[in-house]
């Protein structure tokens, strides 16, 4: 309802101040539709159906809940906010989170009209930072509250066994090779190929080698019986006389 909202704000405002009302992470992790886990690549602003403008967010996934990555084979996934930079016109929502790329969060998100969108902003978001021999989650917008701004990494995914019934899964890189990988893959790399041409032809070499010398043989055989042949024609004709 919240997302509704602020999508059919955009529609008349081009700058847009955000309220948020805290909910602690738990009661985020009831609300969300699925979590997302991985590193920021890049983001694009696109023009949605009802005219409104909606940047999306590509994620590389490490773990998830609730996508079903192993059923449809991915390991990226586009995650939208609204506002956004698209043909000269410019929505700016305040809250929306901004990432650099490479950078490792945790999402909420959830699922509207066949797309999946950014739980509650920024709010549902959270950055992943080592500190010591701990990973913790830190809030973009709330960084420094007790109740929603930090938690650490391993009781958030407690947590989301506890209240999805459903741990958060490991996500996989598809074995299958893209169309470029398979051009490559194709391409054998000269110093392959080379060494492959030179043990081709050594084996050539062997080969004529292997014909050559039978061929050797026979020829001395041949000799050595015309000899004989001819040495026993000659005693022959002595014994003969």
């Amino acid at each position: 309802m919240y997302l509704t909202a602020v999508l059919g704000l955009l529609l008349s405002y081009s700058a847009l101040a955000t309220t948020f009302q805290l909910q602690t992470i738990d009661q985020q992790i009831k609300e969300t539709d699925g979590i997302v886990m991985g590193h920021y690549l890049k983001k694009k602003t696109i023009k949605l159906e009802d005219g409104t403008l909606a940047t999306q967010m590509i994620f590389k996934m490490s773990k998830e809940f609730g996508l079903q990555s192993e059923l449809f084979g991915m390991d990226e996934v586009i995650i939208h906010y609204p506002g956004g930079q698209f043909e000269g016109q410019t929505v700016k929502v305040e809250g929306v989170p901004s990432f650099v790329s490479g950078e490792k969060v945790v999402l909420m998100i959830k699922s509207v009209n066949n797309r999946y969108w950014g739980l509650n902003l920024g709010f549902g978001t959270f950055k992943v930072i080592n500190y010591g021999k701990e990973t913790i989650l830190v809030n973009t917008l709330f960084p420094m509250d007790p109740q929603v701004g930090q938690v650490k990494m391993e009781d958030f995914e407690k947590s989301v066994k506890l209240i999805k019934k459903s741990s958060l899964k490991v996500v996989l890189t598809p074995e299958y090779p893209t169309e470029e990988e398979s051009v490559e893959t194709a391409r054998m790399p000269a110093s392959v190929s080379e060494g492959k041409k030179r043990a081709i032809a050594s084996n050539l070499e062997q080969s004529e080698n292997e014909v050559s010398q039978p061929r050797l043989n026979t020829y001395w055989l041949v000799l050595g019986l015309a000899l004989l042949g001819g040495l026993f024609r000659f005693i022959r004709q002595k014994e003969a006389r």
